[in-house]
């Protein structure tokens, strides 16, 4: 995955954007925009289910975090690059700047038991994406997920 600097997403195929109320129960309203976007493509079951993951994590991360003592938006950019069979995600939002990429991975070696809450959605992300990215730029976060479609 390398470094987490922002990408340029120069995707020659289709693109969509979505703005969602940031409250946990729309996820599934995102997921499901994700599964129509691909719809003409095709896509492997394995991707869409980890997709959903992804998703779902982020979302409701955002949801839950960015926001304080309003509901905000959660804007979702997809981008499809069809000549390297790319799927690119940008999670936007105007809430507390947060990289989430810079949350240390859970030591998966010790119990659960023993294991501080938190911290195993975003490894998630990271294992179920080929490309990852985070800026703070004009009062946003930008969180980009690239994943090969199969």
């Amino acid at each position: 995955m390398g470094d987490h600097k922002a990408i340029s997403i120069n995707a020659p195929g289709r693109t969509q954007t979505y703005v969602f109320e940031a409250i946990p129960e729309r996820f599934e309203q995102a997921q499901q925009q994700v599964r129509a976007f691909l719809e003409p493509v095709g896509c492997s079951m394995r991707t869409i289910f980890e997709l959903d993951m992804v998703v779902e994590e982020v979302f409701i991360n955002i949801a839950s975090y960015a926001y304080s003592e309003h509901v905000g938006t959660v804007t979702l950019d997809l981008a499809l690059d069809e000549a390297d069979n790319m799927l690119y995600l940008t999670f936007r939002d105007t809430g507390v700047p947060y990289d989430p990429l810079k949350k240390e991975s859970p030591d998966l070696s010790a119990p659960a038991e023993q294991r501080p809450i938190g911290g195993l959605g975003i490894f998630l992300v990271q294992k179920y994406s080929d490309v990852l990215s985070y800026e703070y730029a004009d009062n946003e976060n930008r969180l980009t997920i690239g994943k090969k479609l199969d």
